[in-house]
């Protein structure tokens, strides 16, 4: 039990913090495993439509996330983050309900909405109970959290999905609205933000309607996302179309991934706690993403050994810059952010960020279906781009700072070698 209990964060906000993303992701695994099918099946709506439903939802979230994260930094974070996951909770039951498409548009969008909205405010939040030299490895624990609720949710959702009802399926998108009323009600239990400290609802130099040096940086970290899509969808349908490579190990490379992902996160964030790490481990991210491109295009040449061998190196580089990538994400994100406005700068990066999101799968399908083997070098020189433009334009946002801006960096530099106090698992009474 002790042994347990010692990887657990400790007592306080950040426990409840990873708590609820653990309740708030299990629900969320629950939800996208079977809604699709919930309205296709049993509201009577196309799939085309129900694609078109998710699209305007994904669109409506990036738009509106800068207007929520101010609404944050002016009220308060944890407010706006319980109101977000209340009305969600609402908005799923009303889903629930739907039997055409002019009322599921207007109920999917709004889902779209509060959820991003949410993750803008719980960005906000975490930058306001955690300590500057903390924020990078709390969030590496809430992406491992964030694997095991989604993957938590989905198994369950597998099982569910074999009773083939109604209510079965209902039950699956019910899910996500009681996992969300349960994170309110459990946000309840973290304090309301210190004004004072955080400098809520004061307009200052550090407080700017777009800051287009920080959102450059929000696209070109988030490039590296664009491997998340190369590995879930431009390499199972590589395996599959052109390689030797036995068809389970497109779902079982996946798999792999993910516990990857989960047993390592926390340890490769290490040496992005400030700016400067964090932009060579950037740079580490896009040259390993670069070089797994080009082993997948050798895959289609090898036998059936050779190329299993090389595709367990490809994943295995995938995932490295996956690791890097996110830690540099996490870093920039509230490094580069004044200490009064983490919510509508978290919008910002939200909105950079979705770029890759949004043409990364177009261009990955594209590129490796049309260009054989070419396309998997073309997806090489965008990560070779983004190394080339890394240093760049970090160094503009940088430049572009406010004399507050720079002493937020500076404390975030001399805290580093205290990093692991709120999240280091106590060994001393083992």
């Amino acid at each position: 039990m002790r042994r347990f209990t010692d990887i657990l964060p400790p007592p306080g906000p950040v426990r409840v913090l990873q708590t609820n993303n653990l309740i708030a992701t299990i629900g969320y695994g629950l939800y996208t495993s079977g809604s699709a099918i919930f309205f296709v099946k049993e509201s009577g709506i196309s799939p085309s439509m129900v694609g078109l439903g998710f699209s305007a939802a994904g669109l409506a979230g990036v738009l509106l996330s800068m207007p929520i994260g101010r609404l944050a930094d002016r009220w308060n974070s944890r407010d706006v983050s319980i109101a977000c996951s209340t009305v969600l909770a609402l908005l799923l039951i009303a889903a629930v309900f739907v039997h055409s498409f002019w009322e599921y548009l207007p109920v999917i969008t709004g889902i779209g909405i509060v959820e991003a909205g949410g993750n803008v405010a719980r960005g906000s939040l975490l930058a306001e109970l955690v300590p500057k030299e903390q924020r990078v490895r709390t969030a590496a624990y809430s992406r491992v959290v964030t694997n095991i609720g989604f993957s938590l949710g989905a198994l369950c959702a597998g099982v569910v999905l074999g009773v083939n009802t109604r209510a079965a399926y209902a039950s699956l998108i019910l899910g996500m609205a009681v996992a969300a009323l349960a994170a309110a009600a459990l946000s309840l239990r973290l304090p309301r933000p210190r004004s004072d400290r955080m400098g809520a609802g004061k307009e200052t130099s550090g407080t700017r309607t777009y800051d287009l040096p920080y959102i450059a940086v929000s696209v070109v970290s988030s490039t590296t996302l664009i491997g998340n899509t190369v590995l879930t969808v431009g390499l199972p349908l590589w395996i599959i179309t052109h390689t030797a490579v036995p068809p389970p190990l497109a779902a079982w490379m996946i798999l792999g991934n993910t516990l990857l992902v989960i047993a390592l996160q926390v340890r490769m964030s290490r040496g992005s706690d400030t700016v400067a790490g964090a932009r060579r481990m950037q740079r580490g991210a896009f040259a390993v993403l670069a070089l797994a491109c080009a082993s997948a295009a050798a895959v289609a040449e090898l036998s059936t050994l050779a190329a299993t061998g090389v595709l367990l190196v490809t994943v295995a580089l995938l995932t490295l810059g996956e690791l890097w990538g996110e830690s540099a994400n996490w870093s920039f994100r509230y490094g580069l952010a004044p200490d009064n406005a983490h919510g509508a700068y978290g919008g910002m990066y939200a909105l950079g960020g979705s770029l890759p999101n949004i043409v990364g799968p177009v261009v990955v399908t594209f590129c490796t279906a049309r260009f054989v083997p070419g396309g998997w070098f073309i997806l090489a020189s965008i990560f070779v781009a983004g190394l080339l433009a890394n240093g760049p334009v970090i160094s503009w946002a940088e430049r572009t700072r406010t004399p507050e801006d720079a002493t937020s960096s500076a404390g975030q530099q001399a805290g580093t070698d205290t990093v692991s106090s709120l999240m280091t698992p106590n060994r001393e009474s083992g």
